[in-house]
Formats: C-alpha cells, sequence, structure tokens
C-alpha cells in the first residue's frame, strides 16, 4: 500500500475488500503528518483521514445507528495504518515521554490542555518493512486549553472525552493540569497495553448516565482508599455526584470485587507505579506531568524520547 502523504491516483485497499483511489488532497498537514483526502470507489466518493485503533471502532459502532441518514457523513470503513504489535516497546515507551514532554511544558505555563486522548498526539513516522520509526511526536489540538493560574481551576465544565476524562470532570468539579495528568495515565495504559479500560458496552456508553458505567471502572481501577476519599472531599457535598460516588463504590464486594491496576501483576511493576501515581482519584494527590517524566520507568530505557 501507498505511504503517507499519498498523491493523486495512489490506491488503498480497506478491510471490506474496497479499492479506493485518491482522488484530491483535500488538507496537506507535513509536521506532524495530518492529511484528509477525497477518494473513490465503485462510483462513489469517500473521506480518508486518520483514527486511532479503538477510538475508529468505538466510533464506527456509536456511527452505525444513524449510517443511513443522507445528511451525515459516517464511518464506512478501515484502512489498515500502523500496528501496534509492529511498534516496540521501547519505540512506545519514547512516544509518551516525548509526548509527556509536551504536556509538562504547558502546564510550566500554566496550561490546562483539557482533552488529552490518543487522538490529540500525533505522530510522524517512518515505514521499513514491517517496523515503523516514529521521527516527531506533537500534542495537538489546543483549541481548549486555558490558562490557570496556580491554585485556580476551571468548574462547571465538561472536559475531554468520556473514556479518556478525569473523575473530577465528570463531576464538573475543579479541573486543571491534574486532569489532564490523569488522562495521560490512562492514555498509557492504550499505548502500552492497548487496552482502552473505560470502553463499556454500546448499551452503556450511550445512555444519558454512561457516568454510571465509567465512573464505576474509575472506582474499580484506580479507587483505593485514600484517592477515593480525597476525591469526595475534592468535588464537595453538594455535588451531586458525591453520592453517585458513594453509591457506585458499595456495588464492588465479595461477589463483584475491584480489579485495581495495581494488582495487574502481568503489567511491569515499574510501570504500574507510574501510572498508578497519574491516576489517583484524588487529584490533589496526583504528580505533575515534570515529575512523571523523571519516575524511573522512563529512566529505564536511557532514552530521552523523540523529537
Amino acid at each position: 500500500m501507498a505511504t503517507e502523504p499519498f498523491t493523486q491516483g495512489a490506491t488503498l485497499c480497506g478491510q471490506s475488500g474496497r479499492t479506493y483511489t485518491i482522488q484530491e488532497v483535500l488538507t496537506e498537514r507535513r509536521k506532524p503528518l495530518l492529511c484528509v483526502y477525497r477518494a473513490s470507489a465503485e462510483g462513489q466518493n469517500f473521506i480518508v483521514k486518520n483514527m486511532i485503533p479503538g477510538e475508529y471502532e468505538y466510533q464506527q459502532d456509536l456511527q452505525k445507528s444513524v449510517a443511513s441518514c443522507p445528511n451525515l457523513r459516517t464511518v464506512v470503513d478501515g484502512l489498515p495504518g500502523p500496528d501496534q504489535k509492529n511498534v516496540s516497546v521501547a519505540t512506545r515507551k519514547s512516544m509518551l515521554k516525548s509526548a509527556l514532554a509536551g504536556l509538562a511544558a504547558l502546564h510550566e505555563r500554566n496550561i490546562a490542555h483539557n482533552d488529552i486522548k490518543p487522538n490529540n498526539i500525533l505522530l510522524d513516522y517512518e515505514k521499513t518493512g514491517e517496523t515503523f520509526t516514529v521521527t516527531k511526536v506533537q500534542i495537538s489540538d489546543l483549541e481548549d486549553s486555558v490558562i490557570l493560574p496556580p491554585g485556580k481551576y476551571l468548574r462547571e465544565a465538561l472536559c475531554g472525552n468520556q473514556l479518556w476524562r478525569s473523575p473530577e470532570s465528570w463531576a464538573r468539579a475543579g479541573q486543571g493540569t491534574q486532569s489532564d495528568v490523569f488522562s495521560f495515565g490512562v492514555v498509557c495504559i492504550f499505548v502500552m497495553l492497548n487496552n482502552m479500560v473505560f470502553r463499556v458496552c454500546d448499551s452503556e456508553l450511550a445512555p444519558s448516565d454512561s457516568w454510571r458505567y465509567i465512573l464505576r471502572r474509575h472506582i474499580s481501577f484506580f479507587g483505593e482508599e485514600d484517592g477515593f476519599q480525597g476525591l469526595l472531599q475534592w468535588i464537595g457535598e453538594k455535588n451531586p455526584f458525591h453520592k453517585h460516588l458513594i453509591e457506585l463504590a458499595g456495588t464492588f464486594g465479595a461477589a463483584e470485587p475491584r480489579k485495581p491496576f495495581a494488582t495487574w501483576h502481568f503489567v511491569d511493576a515499574g510501570f504500574r507505579d507510574l501510572v498508578g501515581r497519574m491516576t489517583v482519584l484524588d487529584p490533589a494527590m496526583r504528580i505533575t506531568a515534570a515529575q512523571a517524566l523523571e519516575h524511573p520507568w522512563f529512566a529505564e530505557s536511557g532514552d530521552k524520547g523523540v523529537l
């Protein structure tokens, strides 16, 4: 298959078996590489753009129910991209370190990103055979970013994507750079383990109370007692989520215990420690992005990250 940026006439084979021919480059951005194309197949026009694995499946499921609407353009097919299994552990770690350096640079200037997720971490890469070499990593989509002086927080705002946002954002309580750190910790799990830990089933994701199912996972994986009590104090008793969180915590027991990330012994101990420090439910207890960069797990590789 052709490599990006695609030129007019390049052909791409989709997962459906359909062959697409690039007709026009609609948006071309090379640093970082992020292009949008118009393609044709079987007498129809299509838009080709990048989506991350996991997010693609999520959007495909979400959009399926409205695919027949003539006034909506929905996801219809997938094209093979960089296969995560072909990206080495060292490269993934380097990618995370570089992205985290970008986040730390924002936070050093008291800027909260407010929408940390895999789609907003862009890569430049080169492909040699089946091997992908990442040459640049950048955090993008700063449109929702805000300057928050020390001690100031966003309130009454629902920031970020539901699969990556922090518990305080779900509660519309005080949000800031600590909230970015939580989201980045969840992204780390996805990059290293290919696991979207808050991805619930479609029937739980669609309802207006999807928070119930996703926050239950927050508590299951990251709800250690000190952090949980700290979160309750952070959002305050007058916040309706104070009661919601207590009720959700009460659904765990001997028959259905929590599954703390700290006990996932098939995962590297250093990585578990790093993520655990980033995803404490209490925002006040989380490490900063700068502190995360100094964590021994990143130092193990001896890699300063890609540019």
